[in-house]
C-alpha cells in the first residue's frame, strides 16, 4: 500500500487560529502503481447460447491470443443453456485444464423491461457463481421482471463488494437516442453501485459497421459514442461527479466471421491487487484499467500530481487540493505490435480548464518517443461544483479505416 502523507495547512493569525482543509487522497486504490498487470476479455459466447464454439474451444482461443483473464458470458434467455449445471461443469473443467488462466463464469443478462434490447454483463466470484447466476436467470429473465428488484436481489446475494460486477454492454447499439444510455445507467446505479459503467468499445469488430451498430449510435473509430464523443454521455456523468468507467474493450466473441478471438484485437489491461478472480473484480470496480484495440500498446501509465500533494494519483483515484494549485499530467507508454515505428497522438480530455468537458491538450509522440506531460494552473470545477476530472485517449491514425485507439479511465481532483 502506498504511503500517502498529509500536509497540514493550518495558519496562525494575529486575531486567532484558523485551519484550512488539507490536501489529501480522497479515493485511494491501494495497489495503484504497484499491482500486477493482466490482459482480459470480459464478454464472450459459446454453444451454451449463440456462439459457434464449445466452451473449451473458446477458452483455448483466448489463451492462445494472450488472455490472462476471460469471462464466458452466455446469454441468460430462459431457452438458452447459460447458468445450467452443464455450463458450470464446463467452466470448472476449463479452469482445471488452464490453471494459469483466471476464468470467470458470467452471464449476459437481458436487463428488463426492454424485451432483450439492453444487455448487462454479470461477473461473479467463483465461490458464489452457481447460486447467483442460476438464481438471477430463474428470477429475473422471466416475464414481468424488474431491473430494480434484480439489482436489490443481487446486493443481498453478494455480501462482498468485490463479489459481483456489472457492465452495461454495447450501450448505443439499439437505443432510440444515445443519451438514453446515460439515463438508464444513472437509474440502475441509483439502486446498485455494482454496475461500474459502460462497455466503451463493443465486440463484433469484424463487421462492416463495427459493433453491428446502427443509427443514431454508430461507433467512432470502433468505440461506442458514449465513450468516444467528447462531451457525450460518459463525459457528462464524469462532469457531474459520477465515477463511472468506460475503458472497456471486448470481443463479444460469437464466431470468426463477426469477431476477433478474445484478447486478439480488443484488450482490457487490468492492474490487480492479486492474481485471482477476486483481484480482477476489485480492479474492475476500482477503475484501475485501460483498454486498446489492435495491440496498439503494451503499457500505458497516466499519473496526475499537484504541487500541494506529496504523491501522484492514477486512474480511478481522486484527491482534494486547493483550487489555486497546479496539476501536472504525466504519460508513459510502450508501443505494442500495432504501433511499432508509428507516431501516436495523445489527447487529454476533461473539464478542469473551463468547467466544461472538452479536448484540453494534444501531443504527438514521434516513433522514438514514449511519453510526455501537460500542466494546468488554477483548475476549475465542472457541473458538480466541486471537482475536475481528466482522462486520456491515445490515437494511431489509420489511412484507410478507423483509427486505432486506447482509452484510460478518469482521474479526479476535488477543489477547495
Amino acid at each position: 500500500m502506498r504511503l500517502f502523507l498529509t500536509l497540514h495547512l493550518c495558519l496562525t493569525l494575529l486575531a486567532g487560529v484558523g485551519c484550512s482543509r488539507e490536501p489529501a487522497l480522497s479515493v485511494e486504490i491501494p495497489w495503484a502503481m504497484a499491482g500486477d498487470w493482466l490482459v482480459a476479455d470480459t464478454h464472450s459466447h459459446t454453444r451454451f447460447s449463440d456462439g459457434s464454439l464449445a466452451l473449451s474451444g473458446l477458452v483455448e482461443r483466448g489463451v492462445s491470443s494472450g488472455c490472462d483473464v476471460m469471462a464466458v458470458t452466455d446469454h441468460g434467455d430462459l431457452d438458452r443453456q447459460a447458468a445450467t449445471p452443464a455450463y458450470f461443469a464446463a467452466v470448472r473443467a476449463a479452469r482445471k485444464r488452464h490453471p494459469g488462466l483466471i476464468l470467470l463464469g458470467g452471464m449476459e443478462w437481458n436487463i428488463p423491461p426492454y424485451e432483450g434490447r439492453e444487455h448487462v454483463t454479470v461477473l461473479v466470484a467463483p465461490k458464489i457463481e452457481e447460486p447467483v447466476l442460476s438464481g438471477l436467470k430463474r428470477r429475473f429473465e422471466a416475464p414481468g421482471a424488474q431491473a430494480e428488484a434484480a439489482l436489490q436481489w443481487l446486493e443481498g446475494q453478494a455480501p462482498g463488494q468485490d463479489d459481483v460486477v456489472l457492465i452495461y454492454n454495447h450501450p448505443s447499439r439499439k437505443v432510440p437516442a444515445v443519451a438514453q444510455s446515460g439515463e438508464d445507467l444513472e437509474r440502475w446505479r441509483g439502486v446498485s453501485r455494482r454496475i461500474i459503467g459502460f462497455e466503451g468499445a463493443p465486440g463484433h469488430q469484424r463487421m462492416n459497421e463495427p459493433g453491428s451498430y446502427r443509427r443514431p449510435g454508430l461507433t467512432n473509430d470502433r468505440w461506442d459514442p458514449v465513450a468516444a464523443q467528447i462531451g457525450g454521455v460518459w463525459d457528462q456523468l464524469l462532469d457531474q461527479g459520477e465515477d463511472v468507467w468506460a475503458a472497456i474493450a471486448t470481443s463479444d466473441f460469437h464466431n470468426s466471421d463477426m469477431d476477433y478471438s478474445p484478447c486478439a484485437f480488443a484488450r482490457i489491461h487490468l492492474e490487480v491487487p492479486e492474481r485471482s478472480a477476486r483481484g480482477v473484480l476489485a480492479a474492475l470496480r476500482a477503475g484501475s484499467f485501460w483498454a486498446d484495440h489492435g495491440r496498439l500498446l503494451d503499457e500505458l501509465s497516466v499519473t496526475a500530481s499537484a504541487s500541494s500533494l506529496p504523491a501522484s494519483i492514477s486512474p480511478g483515484e481522486s484527491a482534494e487540493i486547493p483550487a489555486e494549485d497546479s496539476i501536472r499530467i504525466g504519460i508513459y507508454l510502450k508501443r505494442g505490435p500495432g504501433a511499432e515505428g508509428a507516431a501516436l497522438h495523445l489527447e487529454l480530455i476533461g473539464n478542469g480548464r473551463s468547467g466544461k468537458s472538452e479536448l484540453l491538450e494534444q501531443l504527438t509522440l514521434a516513433p522514438d518517443q514514449s511519453g510526455g506531460s501537460w500542466a494546468l494552473h488554477n483548475p476549475v470545477p465542472g457541473a458538480d461544483g466541486e471537482s475536475a476530472y481528466f482522462r486520456l485517449r491515445v490515437r494511431k491514425p489509420v489511412e484507410q479505416g478507423p483509427d486505432l485507439m486506447a482509452y484510460t479511465n478518469s482521474i479526479r481532483f476535488r477543489l477547495f
